[in-house]
């Protein structure tokens, strides 16, 4: 299934709406307006919690939980690498690999691809197209999204404040 987030731009928090195929809005991202570390809450467009994502303060590399109102459903931590983005997954045992420069990212478990995202160049605003090949792995591919722009982000205002 394919699936398009869009970032909205002039906003005060991380703002984004998740959109399917056919440009019909299902999700909708938002970010806490006063917090240490990034939180945003993934509701439905009617406003039902879906998941939560939490960055970890104080960690050498970025870290961030996602969650749902019952439980943590898993942990994205970035991995130490040079010239290619590489990501761990767990307990789910997945993977992200990418390209830092063209914004290409594969989520990779048991040897299979789940998710692919690219980020669209040519649009108003930060604009990602995913290919989810599994319909259950939907809201938990939509979080991985926002965690790597959220990722990347962090580094341009940490590189622009040296």
């Amino acid at each position: 299934m394919d699936y398009y987030v869009k970032q909205r731009i002039f906003s005060f928090k991380d703002q984004f709406t998740v959109y399917d195929g056919n440009e019909k809005p299902l999700y909708k991202v938002e970010g806490k307006l006063f917090s240490f570390a990034n939180q945003l809450a993934i509701t439905t467009v009617d406003g039902n919690p879906v998941l939560q994502i939490k960055e970890r303060l104080f960690s050498f590399l970025p870290h961030y939980t996602i969650s749902n109102e019952e439980k943590e459903l898993c942990y994205v931590t970035k991995k130490l690498t040079f010239f290619r983005a590489k990501y761990e997954i767990n307990p789910l045992n997945w993977t992200i690999e990418g390209s830092l420069l063209d914004h290409h990212y594969r989520v990779v478990g048991d040897g299979k691809e789940i998710m692919n995202v690219e980020k669209q160049w040519l649009s108003w605003g930060d604009t990602y197209h995913l290919t989810i090949h599994d319909q259950r792995h939907e809201t938990i591919g939509i979080a991985l999204m926002i965690v790597l722009d959220m990722v990347h982000h962090q580094k341009k205002k940490n590189y622009s404040n040296q």
